[in-house]
């Protein structure tokens, strides 16, 4: 595979994941993950591994994210050696965030191994920012 297969590969690998969550579909989502996985959500929860990560998805898609989808862009992904991968996508919906991805390659599929999503605080944001400008966080 070439460097450009791979990253097609991680990209189809995303769309996929969008796909199960946009079905509600939460043993399709965690599959995208490796076994043993970490996933940080926007609020702070760790879910470790595979398993957790279907069960709390799919509680999750029957209840509040029920008819829910996923709206990130690929900002970037960077292969960092022959079998891990690091992708960085924005999410646009109703409140921007931003999310890191460690990809691993296992036989010829990649799978996700670590995932960060963050939550933009505009407030938090430009008062650090501000803070920054004025030196005062030094």
């Amino acid at each position: 595979m070439t460097g450009q297969d791979d990253e097609n590969a991680i990209r189809q690998l995303l769309a996929r994941l969008y796909d199960a969550w946009a079905r509600g579909d939460g043993a399709g989502y965690a599959a995208c993950f490796a076994q043993e996985s970490d996933y940080i959500t926007f609020n702070g929860i760790h879910l470790r591994g595979r398993a957790e990560n279907a069960e709390v998805h799919g509680a999750l898609f029957r209840s509040i994210l029920k008819g829910s989808k996923l709206s990130a862009e690929i900002e970037s992904i960077e292969l960092l050696s022959g079998g891990v991968a690091l992708a960085h996508t924005v999410g646009r919906g109703r409140k921007k965030g931003y999310q890191t991805y460690v990809l691993v390659k296992s036989g010829e599929q990649w799978e996700i191994r670590s995932f960060q999503n963050t939550r933009v605080l505009p407030l938090s944001v430009w008062f650090t920012r501000w803070m920054q400008k004025r030196g005062l966080l030094e």
